[in-house]
């Protein structure tokens, strides 16, 4: 484990003047701010009651502009950070996103890659906002906080938070919040997406919006923590070094832009993008999708009856995974899932925000097609997920290591409804008749004797799979997967490498795995690899 001084700052910067609060805009809190926004929400049903986009009608091309400059700033953050200082499932398959949210937590802008989180690090922030960190734990210009439990906002435990404050004049003006997927995270077993857990305390190291850093550096003593949870450190510390990299390039470029254009504009765009964010889906909605009620149902398997090592999970599961959607001229989107099964001693419990991250991934792909993509698509989507179900449990105690075995079912009922309404409406092009489910079954890891080095084995070409077909062309082959629009499989060698001795023989087509129909679904592929 390295001890070395970490590398994600200019050493000869200066500390950050301190502030007090409040911290919010116009002389605010932060939780008088929040408070305001679902307020308005809820008497107007539009975000701060915005009756007009009046920047965006009266100077387009600079509203747009300013979009275009912050999103390309989130983008650019991606691109860069992955590429300079991250582990090979960040760097080979893209498995990260930034994001750029208010000060009372509602996301404007999003990059690409897994942006099934451009809600989760919404529901981070306003836990902190309600848990009021702005008196009690105080939040300051060069503050780094650090959240992956999903109860609060995540969508599983190895997804990994790096949560930023950003401050112009003493106010709060910005969250920047870069996240991405852990090679390990020192759970009971190896591996990334284990399914040996049956509650929380297997599930490895968790953070619970913890504040993990000062004036642009982590502490030491969180970085020993991690160093010492998880099997591979080096791996954690190379993504904490994208995380905050990215983060602080957003805060940069954000402060650039406000220098430029002026804050009250910023504040006056900030909240008119959300606000059309919300009204694009409705209008894709009315555009799209024909009224009425669409319904449909998953199943999950969780065959523990001779796998499960812990005696209450010895038995044979089935998730029963229901979706009813309603759809109403006005462009009105619903979604109930009531009727799903309860938790259990398994690791595919998922909490409301994991369930919340896999509507936007899925509603992104299939009605905003833009790149504007941001809470205000939240605000637009009325979804109940029952409290006490495994699609929201409301304990902290299960495990939610694994929740894409809930997230994964349940969007194949959602993407056959809303292929249905696709249908009905004449987008025929649009129909998607469902998705492989993407199984990582070759993880774990080990030691090599002759260093006594832990090396993970976590190929993560999982990410390509067999898409369903259209109603007018066959699907995509070994090109898709749900979570991450950008599917790459990644160069094996680069698999082989971190794995220190798993080299893989062959890649080729699986026959006979493709969907029959009149248009056939997608081929999956295969790998034959050599353990010693």
């Amino acid at each position: 484990m390295s001890q070395e001084p970490h590398p994600t700052r200019d050493v000869t910067a200066e500390a950050h003047e301190q502030v007090d609060p409040p911290i919010g805009w116009d002389g605010q809190t932060l939780q008088e701010m929040l408070d305001t926004s679902e307020r308005h929400l809820e008497d107007t049903g539009r975000y701060f009651g915005l009756d007009e986009l009046e920047l965006k009608a009266e100077e387009p091309f600079r509203y747009e502009r300013m979009f275009a400059r912050l999103r390309g700033a989130l983008v650019n953050a991606r691109e860069t950070a992955l590429h300079i200082s991250a582990s090979a499932i960040v760097r080979e398959i893209g498995e990260l996103a930034f994001q750029l949210y208010t000060p009372e937590g509602d996301c404007i802008a999003t990059s690409t890659g897994i942006i099934v989180h451009v809600h989760t690090g919404s529901l981070a922030i306003k836990y902190m906002i309600e848990q009021d960190y702005e008196h009690g734990r105080r939040i300051q210009p060069g503050d780094i906080f650090c959240n992956n439990d999903n109860d609060i906002g995540n969508v599983h435990t190895t997804d990994v938070h790096t949560i930023v404050p950003i401050f112009h004049d003493d106010e709060l003006i910005a969250w920047a919040d870069g996240v991405t997927h852990e090679v390990d995270i020192g759970g009971a077993t190896r591996g990334h997406d284990q399914v040996s857990s049956t509650t929380r305390y297997e599930d490895g190291l968790y953070a619970t919006c913890e504040k993990i850093g000062e004036d642009d550096e982590v502490y030491q003593d969180w970085r020993d923590r991690a160093q010492r949870g998880t099997r591979t450190p080096m791996f954690w510390d190379l993504d904490e070094k994208c995380r905050l990299a990215g983060c602080h390039m957003i805060r940069e470029a954000l402060q650039e832009m406000i220098d430029e254009v002026g804050v009250e504009s910023y504040k006056q765009f900030a909240r008119e993008a959300i606000e059309e964010g919300r009204q694009t889906l409705e209008s894709r909605v009315r555009e799209r999708l024909f009224p009425g009620t669409y319904r449909d149902a998953s199943f999950m398997p969780v065959p523990f009856a001779e796998e499960g090592w812990n005696p209450v999970s010895q038995k044979d599961m089935l998730n029963h995974l229901p979706v009813e959607m309603e759809v109403d001229a006005d462009g009105g989107l619903e979604l109930d899932m009531t009727g799903a099964s309860p938790p259990g001693p398994h690791p595919y419990n998922c909490a409301e925000g994991s369930m919340q991250g896999g509507l936007w991934v899925s509603l992104t792909q299939c009605l905003l097609h833009d790149g504007k993509v941001n809470d205000g698509s939240y605000f637009a989507v009325d979804a109940n997920f029952p409290e006490g179900s495994v699609v929201n449990p409301q304990d902290p105690s299960y495990s939610y290591h694994t929740s894409w075995g809930s997230i994964m079912p349940t969007y194949q009922a959602v993407w056959k409804n809303i292929s249905r309404g696709f249908f009905a409406r004449g987008f025929r092009e649009e129909v998607n008749t469902g998705y492989s489910e993407s199984g990582d079954t070759i993880q774990g890891g080990g030691f090599r004797e002759a260093t006594d080095q832990y090396f993970p084995v976590a190929p993560f070409d999982l990410s390509c799979q067999g898409m369903g077909a259209s109603a007018v062309r066959d699907g995509l082959d070994y090109a898709y997967t749900m979570w991450n629009p950008e599917t790459d499989m990644g160069d094996i060698e680069e698999w082989e490498l971190i794995e220190q001795g798993l080299p893989f023989l062959s890649r080729h087509i699986k026959p006979n795995t493709a969907g029959h129909g009149k248009y056939r679904g997608g081929s999956g592929w295969e790998t034959l690899p050599i353990r010693d």
